[in-house]
């Protein structure tokens, strides 16, 4: 490796992409150092549903979508809600996003993107962790999806397709079989999916932190500052990056911001089709619900998740940026969603009440790559709902990229002249 390969990276970002990153360029014997306002852990990363979904392969955008829109628009408890006041600087976006799943052929493109970061995800996180962190938190123990009506929807025929082409086959189960698997559903569900290979993390801010902790033992540095501008210096090749507190010159950058990075890369001259869709999610205490696998409604759209410490029930995409403040009805309707499914949750429990950005592109596909005009740049963003599953092969992926060690898989369709 030449002396300009070993020169110290920086990442903007502490979420799971970007010390996932950090782990493994240090493993490629490169010193690292992260920047971010926040702890690790803190933002996005913090309160996801915590799922490790290797067989999850079917975008957001499907055919159809279209007809929905009148419905999002009027009902803002509804799983997928736009902002009215919002929607002028959304709208460029959605309609990416339509288009994005428009017909069968760009559907399943996009699902064979997605099947070759996700299918390694759970090698590559022992690989970063490492065999006692690992045990720690990883927990393969599958992923139940339910219905409770009976007739397979267009969009559900569509996904088992999609499914089929890249490999995954799920195990059907009806009636009893169901509540021999999580007997405290609800009658109410009639047909399940069972996904053996999936899993979910013990908790998802631990499992940034226990990287966190190995990045520091490994001598990397954090600065825990605001980004406020990130421009390039021409004439001495390197990028300068403007925080509260600080003024930092550095030759090589990894942008794994998350739903900040199209804000951060104007002061660049990059323009991305970024946008955030909003999640959230309420906790509850660890003994109010007897749950050891996580269940997703899919009519519903929101999943329950047993976590180390709490039960998590996390749903909602919500169009409204950065700056709007949270909707706080909907902490109500998920508080209704989980009872209905599980009539036994003990919601006297109730423990907390998120609110998160995820960062999303309109083809469900991150933004893993480089510009020709930005030497030494690489982008890590834009996994929308699958960061703890994308992270860690989207990580191997960046340090390959900055070492000049080729990848295993096609990059191309992560690459940001797509858009």
């Amino acid at each position: 490796m030449t002396q300009n390969l070993m020169e110290k990276t920086t990442i903007i970002g502490a979420g799971i992409v970007g010390m996932c990153t950090a782990v493994a360029l240090q493993q490629r014997g490169i010193a690292v150092q992260v920047i971010d306002e926040r702890e690790p852990g803190t933002g996005t990363s913090f309160g996801n549903a915590g799922l490790v979904s290797v067989d999850s392969c079917v975008p957001i955008a499907l055919p159809g979508m279209i007809r929905h829109v009148p419905r999002w628009l009027s009902d803002p408890m509804g799983p997928l809600s736009v902002k009215p006041a919002y929607l002028p600087r959304a709208l460029p976006w959605l309609i990416r996003w339509l288009k994005s799943g428009a017909n069968e052929q760009r559907a399943f493109k996009h699902s064979y993107a997605l099947r070759q970061l996700h299918k390694e995800a759970v090698s590559k996180y022992s690989e970063l962790l490492g065999p006692e962190y690992f045990a720690e938190i990883i927990r393969v123990t599958g992923q139940l999806y339910v219905w409770e009506s009976v007739p397979k929807s267009r969009v559900d025929l569509l996904s088992e397709r999609i499914r089929e082409q890249n490999g995954v086959v799920a195990q059907e189960l009806a009636g009893s079989e169901i509540f021999d698997v999580v007997p405290s559903l609800s009658r109410l569900v009639k047909r399940a999916e069972f996904y053996e290979k999936n899993g979910h993390v013990a908790n998802p801010y631990l499992l940034v932190q226990r990287l966190f902790k190995i990045f520091t033992d490994n001598g990397g540095q954090f600065l825990r500052q605001k980004v406020v501008s990130v421009t390039r210096q021409a004439d001495s090749n390197t990028y300068r990056i403007l925080t509260t507190s600080d003024d930092i010159s550095v030759r090589r950058l990894v942008m794994c911001s998350g739903a900040w990075s199209k804000k951060i890369l104007k002061g660049l001259g990059v323009s991305i089709p970024l946008d955030t869709e909003r999640g959230y999610h309420v906790s509850f205490d660890r003994n109010a619900l007897d749950l050891k696998i996580p269940v997703l409604h899919k009519e519903r759209a929101f999943g329950v998740t047993p976590m180390v410490d709490n039960i998590r029930v996390a749903g909602f995409v919500e169009i409204a940026g950065l700056d709007a403040l949270p909707n706080m009805k909907k902490e109500q309707v998920l508080i209704g969603h989980v009872k209905h499914l599980f009539p036994s949750i003990d919601i006297s429990l109730k423990k907390n009440f998120w609110l998160g950005f995820r960062p999303s592109t309109p083809d469900s596909l991150p933004v893993l790559g480089q510009l020709e005009i930005l030497p030494n740049l690489y982008f890590g963003f834009g996994h929308g709902h699958t960061g703890i599953t994308g992270a860690p092969m989207s990580a191997e992926i960046l340090a390959n990229m900055v070492t000049g060690i080729p990848n295993t898989i096609d990059v191309k369709p992560y690459d940001i002249k797509r858009f």
